[in-house]
């Protein structure tokens, strides 16, 4: 004789397991404010004794609980949020099927997409440092954005020209210091020339902009 399901006990078991799975989920969110939200996806690692490494995703979750998806992987700075703007580190990546990665710094207001504007932060500190432009975009390693006293304050670090030679004209930090009305210049400057583009990796759309 076959088993027999009744329909009400195999809808309640699925209803239990998406229930169960909304829960998990929920634990792996950070709330920050103006309804971004930090996500958090876990990958096991399977060699004895190494740790558990972990992925971030920047997301927004709307007033009516609609989560849109600005981007698959933090760099690990933390973001700094003014009302319904967010500046943020993404790992952006390089290749399709490899680790490759570069830290870039994005601006966004959920439910746009998210501006890249590293090279128009990089343009505005070459110009105060008297560095060349060139050189900036070429060396940039990372950026760390901080609020601080009602300004941007974003602290650049850049990577050494190579291993056989020494630029000693050239700082291995810089730091610059925008108000929000400058910050609003930029985002303005990339929508104007910037072009949508799609991440190699994550395929995650985003507006950068072409020097």
């Amino acid at each position: 004789m076959k088993p027999f399901y009744h329909p009400v006990s195999r809808l309640a078991l699925a209803l239990l397991g998406l229930g169960l799975a909304g829960c998990q989920s929920e634990k792996n969110i950070t709330h920050l404010t103006s309804g971004y939200e930090e996500v958090s996806h876990p990958t096991h690692n399977m060699l004895i004794g190494e740790p558990e490494q972990s992925r971030v995703s920047f997301q927004h979750r709307g007033a009516d609980d609609k989560r849109i998806k600005i981007w698959p992987s933090l760099s690990g700075a933390k973001e700094v949020i003014k009302g319904d703007l967010a500046i943020f580190v993404g790992d952006k990546g390089y290749a399709e099927s490899e680790l490759v990665t570069r830290s870039r710094l994005f601006a966004v207001k959920s439910p746009e997409l998210p501006l890249d504007i590293t090279d128009e932060v990089l343009w505005r500190w070459s110009q105060t440092a008297g560095k060349d432009f060139a050189k900036a975009l070429e060396r940039f390693n990372l950026v760390i954005p901080e609020e601080r006293n009602g300004r941007l304050e974003l602290h650049l670090e850049f990577s050494a020209a190579g291993y056989m030679s020494v630029d000693k004209d050239w700082p291995d930090k810089g730091d610059l210091t925008l108000d929000w009305k400058q910050v609003s210049e930029i985002m303005r400057a990339v929508k104007t020339k910037g072009v949508v583009e799609k991440d190699l990796r994550w395929h995650t759309p985003y507006i950068g902009e072409r020097f």
